[in-house]
């Protein structure tokens, strides 16, 4: 679950529960300190990698910079009005990030676009959407706050000053980060806002392959993720 910062002696501090979405199999989510940064590529990379995991892909943009989700800059509908759009991409030669999931291999791709703080409102619907999947891998900070993922992975450029706070608010929840530049020797990690977890670090700069250890890891964490359910389930892993 997520705490948010209390504000003022007298306010509690409001508390989100995270449930697991209605899929059998395995929920990997790539988030990202900034934009830019290389969320989508990584996404990418982890469908080309694992092409047996038949991916439905998702990209969730929480805020609509045209204002509304469904019809767009034109429309002059209220704040409660119109507070999500889910999209089916159906072209693997478009020039979008959903496209690029299909062209990867994905079985399918969706992209989910709300108003600011009303991602909450769109999951029962992609909950439903998303019921058949085999494995859905999720690009997005903000589904942490509310869904609980098998594999998450924070994309991090340690040489880059900008850290946006949906970041810092779920960095906690990574498994593991993936560098996009080398981390500068003396570089003081908690001024620069870069996690100092213990917790994996993976280096791969923008255009390159998924580095074999990193592999190595995800296989390793997907064999144990399928022994634990297999065991919530008695079911006979193999």
């Amino acid at each position: 679950m997520i705490v948010e910062r209390k504000r003022g002696k007298n306010r509690r501090a409001t508390v989100t529960r995270r449930s697991r979405p209605p899929i059998s199999g395995w929920l990997v989510v790539v988030g990202g300190q900034c934009r830019k940064v290389g969320k989508t590529a990584l996404v990418v990379d982890l469908i080309k990698g694992f092409p047996e995991c038949q991916w439905t892909a998702i990209k969730i943009t929480p805020y609509v910079n045209s204002g509304c989700p469904v019809k767009g800059v034109r429309c002059k509908c209220g704040p409660r009005e119109h507070t999500f759009a889910i999209r089916y991409e159906r072209g693997r030669r478009r020039r979008t990030d959903t496209s690029r999931f299909l062209a990867a291999g994905a079985d399918r791709a969706i992209w989910v676009e709300t108003k600011a703080g009303r991602l909450k409102e769109s999951l029962p619907v992609l909950a439903s959407a998303i019921g058949e999947a085999e494995n859905v891998i999720v690009e997005s900070n903000a589904i942490l706050r509310y869904w609980q993922a098998d594999l998450s992975f924070l994309v991090v450029d340690p040489q880059n000053a900008d850290f946006k706070n949906s970041a810092r608010e779920v960095q906690r929840l990574a498994d593991a980060f993936v560098f996009r530049s080398p981390c500068l020797r003396g570089a003081d990690l908690k001024s620069s806002r870069i996690p100092n977890s213990g917790r994996p670090v993976f280096l791969q700069p923008l255009g390159e392959d998924i580095p074999s250890d990193m592999q190595e890891f995800v296989r390793q964490r997907f064999l144990e993720i399928g022994h634990l359910k297999a065991r919530k389930s008695g079911r006979i892993f193999s």
